[in-house]
């Protein structure tokens, strides 16, 4: 698969030991934020994510600060849809705010880079909502099928992503492109973790 030939080659996707957002320890990391350094690739991840969305009805795309608003950008220029992001944290000056949009009374599609539990997702929805938006679906580039599915689905929001992480690693498992431990390591973590 040429994207994740892309992701090593690049060192988009690292492998070792490394502590996600979410606390765990990963023998695998995405580090999607220069995914977009590389045109070719990321304007075929694109391409892709549009297809997954077609027949979706929205209004605005809301960028996920940092890391999904290079993604949210490219999506909503293709599309012609409005644009808006929102930061993890207040700001410290300025208005002070969290979201960059008006999204009052309207349908959002909430996008970021990598989804693992959901709980960036999760709090990008309840700030959305509290301003008066309604997020119809999330999208990201992949999904590390960590329960971030499920959780979104209990909120009645749909969660979109381009690639499954059991597909990129997959093939990473039958390549020669990492050793037979950091594969052990994988298989192990998967059988934990992915659901």
């Amino acid at each position: 698969m040429d994207f994740v030939k892309s992701l090593i080659e690049n060192r988009l996707l690292l492998v070792g030991n490394f502590v996600l957002t979410s606390g765990k320890i990963s023998p695998y990391y995405l580090d999607l934020r220069r995914l977009s350094n590389y045109y070719d690739i990321f304007s075929e991840v694109v391409n892709r994510a549009i297809d997954k969305i077609k027949g979706l009805e929205f209004d605005m795309i809301i960028g996920i600060a940092t890391d999904g608003i290079p993604f949210a950008s490219f999506i909503a220029c293709r599309m012609g849809k409005p644009l808006g992001y929102i930061r993890m944290k207040k700001k410290s000056h300025g208005a002070g705010k969290v979201l960059e949009a008006d999204v009052n009374g309207k349908k959002i599609l909430l996008v970021d880079n990598v989804a693992t539990t959901g709980a960036s997702l999760l709090k990008a929805i309840k700030t959305i909502e509290a301003e008066g938006g309604k997020v119809v679906a999330s999208l990201v580039i992949i999904d590390r099928l960590e329960g971030a599915e499920k959780r979104l689905a209990e909120k009645g929001v749909k969660l979109f992503s381009v690639y499954k992480i059991t597909e990129i690693l997959e093939y990473l498992l039958n390549s020669d492109l990492i050793s037979d431990a950091d594969k052990n390591n994988i298989r192990e973590y998967l059988a934990k973790n992915v659901g």
